[in-house]
């Protein structure tokens, strides 16, 4: 019978599942702070326990992503708590898209939100919502890999929730430096006054103090017990064209239907069709929370595409090695490169080249031998690799991609005769 976590707060905190350096950040900060932690250091977990600590009774809300939410990772972490201490957790999930319209329903409770710097801009719905639901919580915990990635001016909206300022205007009067706009040598007007543009900041010694005083950074270098390589696996519901396209054999395809009569052909559409939408849209979220530099190892030519336009989007440098091209980093700047995707074929790249100015791995699609598997992810795990890597699978359940994963797990192919078995062909 699962009890209410109040009644075992003493034991929980003496006997977390927590590493060193999560039980040191966590003593480290205020109820309502920022933690600005590298991905794959464990700020789910953090945040669980940073409620268990500090609950008097009321609920739990997660703002996330709507991403994060599908694939389920907070639900595996809340199960993975609760049964390590055999209690009971009251939280609801909601995600960012509609958080503007159901902040009200969550007045007095105890609040996170999973990748803040969807609320950073305080003129948005999205970041108005946020605040007022932050300062109708009994407390706040902010999670991002990069809460201010352009700045000081993505800041502004944590420095109006934790009362240092009154709101936009206020912070940029205070300091902002700002020039007249100019657009082909004629002043930008708006509503009868010049329009200006913000080109620098004043008093950033003071910014920077106040911003410490409700922050806190960790990078995977200050993580010294954290596993030198993690797997993090990412779960998504098979698509619609999957389950369609299992039982049918067949597929609209720009508005014809295509027969999936071979093997080979069945074999790449059921691998393809997964669930493609939402592994773009994990990707762009992945991408989009970190300047670390990632790899990206897909199968189809398709896949490359779709990843490059995202990717392009959030102006990454990208990188590539594929049948057709090979583009990769100089050595001598790997030191200073950030901010980058490579996106590697399992068939070009999975051996022969060094990768280790990368630490985010994705298989964005499953290989099925093993010896690629092994060979992609030495290809930024390897002699020379200064940090941590994290590996993200992604893997749609009920689908062949689970039934890859678990015959690489065993460290062995995934074979045709095993495919015909499975899908009766």
């Amino acid at each position: 019978m699962l009890v209410d976590p109040l009644k075992r707060r003493s034991d929980i905190l003496k006997q977390t599942i927590l590493y060193d350096f999560q039980k040191k950040l966590l003593n480290s900060i205020e109820k309502d702070y920022i933690i600005a932690a590298d991905t794959g250091t464990g700020k789910t977990i953090m945040a669980i326990y940073h409620y268990l600590r500090h609950t008097k009774g009321e609920p739990l809300l997660i703002v996330a992503p709507p991403q994060k939410i599908k694939e389920g990772g907070w639900d595996r972490d809340m199960a993975l708590v609760s049964q390590k201490h055999g209690i009971g957790v009251d939280y609801d999930l909601l995600s960012y898209g509609v958080l503007a319209k159901r902040w009200k329903e969550y007045k007095g409770y105890f609040v996170v939100f999973d990748e803040c710097h969807y609320i950073k801009m305080p003129t948005s719905q999205r970041g108005k919502a946020g605040k007022f639901l932050a300062l109708n919580s009994t407390h706040f915990l902010l999670l991002s890999a990069t809460p201010a990635s352009n700045g000081w001016g993505d800041t502004i909206n944590y420095f109006i929730m934790f009362g240092y300022e009154k709101n936009k205007t206020q912070f940029e009067r205070d300091y902002a430096i700002k020039e007249p706009l100019y657009r082909s040598g004629k002043p930008v007007m708006y509503g009868g006054r010049q329009m200006e543009r913000i080109v620098g900041w004043n008093k950033e010694k003071e910014l920077k103090q106040r911003f410490e005083s409700f922050s806190i950074k960790l990078s995977k270098d200050e993580a010294l017990d954290l596993p030198p390589l993690i797997f993090e696996d990412v779960q998504f519901k098979s698509s619609p064209e999957y389950k369609k396209l299992k039982k049918d054999r067949v597929l609209e395809i720009n508005g014809e239907l295509e027969a999936f009569d071979t093997l080979p052909k069945l074999q790449h559409g059921l691998r393809y069709h997964a669930n493609q939408s939402e592994k773009l849209k994990y990707s762009e979220m992945l991408a989009e929370g970190t300047s670390e530099n990632i790899i990206f190892f897909y199968y189809y030519q398709e896949e490359k595409e779709q990843l490059k336009k995202i990717m392009k989007k959030l102006k990454k440098t990208i990188f590539e090695v594929s049948g057709q091209a090979t583009k990769l980093p100089k050595k001598d700047s790997w030191s200073t490169l950030n901010n980058s995707v490579t996106l590697v074929q399992y068939m070009a790249g999975s051996a022969g080249i060094e990768l280790q100015y990368a630490n985010l791995v994705v298989f964005y699609t499953p290989t099925y031998s093993y010896q690629d598997y092994e060979q992609a992810l030495g290809r930024a795990y390897r002699n020379g690799q200064e940090k941590k890597v994290t590996v993200y699978r992604y893997i749609t359940k009920g689908t062949i991609e689970k039934d890859i994963y678990d015959r690489l797990k065993q460290k062995k192919d995934f074979t045709e005769d095993l495919f015909r078995k499975e899908f009766g062909v």
